[in-house]
């Protein structure tokens, strides 16, 4: 599954790990699904979407991931893993807002002499604090 674009294997990754969630049983308190069936199988795609999506910053995709990724480790009873995804689905959240607030500029704003430079400089800043996001 890793030919095509960073996107395509991000959303296919995404998309066979939901896959495998629908084809389990239906959830049973008396017979949940086992943790080492979860974690061999429904866990790793969405790992390497929630990777994919963090390096394409496609925040609110990867926030998706991470959603489902939190709550496939509560099911598995992996408290801890849980809490980790849980972090990165609310910072993954937060940074689709920002990204969405986020004003766009147009090619004339950066004709004055220094304000393209200025830009990109916090363009750079921008993305090493974005990068620092799904760093875990």
């Amino acid at each position: 599954m890793h030919h095509g674009s960073a996107d395509e294997v991000a959303r296919l990754q995404l998309a066979f790990a939901k896959c495998r969630l629908a084809s389990l049983p239906p959830y049973s308190k008396a017979a949940p699904p086992s943790a080492q069936t979860l974690q061999a199988h429904v866990l790793p795609p969405l790992q390497e979407a929630l990777e994919g999506f963090g390096k394409l910053r496609a925040h609110t995709e990867a926030a998706e991931a991470a959603y489902l990724a939190s709550r496939v480790h509560a099911t598995a009873g992996a408290t801890a893993e849980r809490d980790v995804a849980a972090q990165v689905f609310v910072a993954a959240e937060r940074a689709a807002t920002l990204a969405a607030q986020r004003p766009l500029g147009r090619l004339a704003d950066y004709a004055a002499e220094g304000v393209l430079e200025a830009h990109l400089a916090e363009l750079a800043e921008l993305d090493a604090a974005e990068a620092a996001v799904y760093a875990t």
